[in-house]
């Protein structure tokens, strides 16, 4: 399992992430690729690329370094800092993609391909549960908000990846402590001072992963509250997570329109469930792929069609107690 780290340059909550992971040794420097320096971790088949630019528009990171090292990424990583409006800090992280944009195919305005969503690391719940525990031991917490966030943006890649994120405005970016618990978190995620690391899907046996329950949230708001709710309470595995934003609906105007038996309705939320449905199987083959539906977001008509679709597609839906 090769795992690749990227840093961005230019963004101070990537570049204190990566000090804090390089300070805590075990790294040894490798030859260059795109002008950005590389280390490669002694205990691991973890590799660190010091990318001299923004990442959001640079698509293909996993195959230009594959090419560039010899080695083939099986995971890409990318240590980054997190904008609210809010300002509130926060600690956080998502897979990648846009599902709910159209027209499909054109580039997205923050990278990636309208309609197309990535593969979802598979750590991403795990390390989201580790988050938590090393904001608790680094006394992040009540200061800092512990989230993940749904589906939202670029760049492009054939590989598993997720992005781990400090937040949520200049002052906080720098933050040593904050930092420090990213650090926590990669290397026991990764196993850095031995083991296998948690939350390598590719670690359980075949038996193993059809006992596993991996949740797609469906509807809510971008820091999806009760999916996260899900993620506190359960071991579950996660793949995408959907925010209303991305699941637009047009009721049909016909008065006599069935939301059990009638067409569906047209919007993005068809193609935006389907590709995330595909692409979270893709990660976890083997596994329990179910949806949690954030009833209360929707209209009844909503859930029903919602259910329609998910049916058809062979996903049951549930509630936290059937992610246990």
């Amino acid at each position: 399992m090769v795992t690749l780290l990227i840093v961005s340059n230019l963004d101070i909550a990537s570049t204190i992430q990566g000090d804090a992971l390089l300070a805590r040794g075990g790294w040894s420097e490798m030859d260059s690729v795109e002008g950005g320096r590389v280390w490669k971790h002694q205990v691991n088949e973890v590799w660190l690329w010091w990318f001299g630019g923004r990442f959001l528009m640079e698509d293909e990171l996993d195959t230009r370094f594959s090419t560039g090292v010899g080695v083939s990424v099986d995971e890409v990583i990318f240590l980054s800092r997190h904008y609210a409006a809010s300002g509130r800090p926060s600690l956080t992280l998502h897979v990648l993609g846009v599902p709910g944009e159209t027209p499909h195919g054109e580039r997205a305005e923050h990278g990636g391909i309208k309609g197309e969503v990535m593969l979802p690391c598979t750590r991403f719940a795990s390390w989201y549960r580790l988050m938590c525990d090393a904001a608790h031991h680094h006394q992040l917490v009540p200061e800092f908000e512990l989230t993940i966030e749904t589906t939202h943006h670029g760049p492009r890649l054939d590989v598993p990846t997720m992005f781990i994120e400090i937040g949520s405005s200049e002052t906080h970016w720098g933050r040593v402590d904050a930092a420090e618990a990213w650090a926590d978190v990669m290397v026991i995620g990764l196993g850095l001072e031995g083991g296998m690391g948690i939350g390598e899907w590719n670690s359980l046996s075949d038996e193993e992963k059809s006992e596993q329950k991996v949740m797609i949230g469906v509807g809510g708001g971008h820091y999806a509250p009760r999916h996260t709710d899900v993620l506190r309470k359960t071991n579950c595995w996660a793949g995408h997570q959907l925010a209303n934003y991305a699941l637009g609906m047009e009721k049909p105007q016909d008065e006599a329109w069935d939301p059990d038996e009638g067409v569906l309705p047209d919007g993005a939320w068809n193609h935006a469930i389907r590709v995330s449905v595909e692409s979270t199987r893709r990660a976890f083959p083997g596994g329990n792929v179910m949806v949690h539906l954030d009833r209360k977001s929707f209209k009844g008509w909503q859930r029903r069609v919602i259910k329609r679709l998910l049916n058809e597609l062979g996903v049951p839906v549930g509630r936290t107690r059937d992610f246990e």
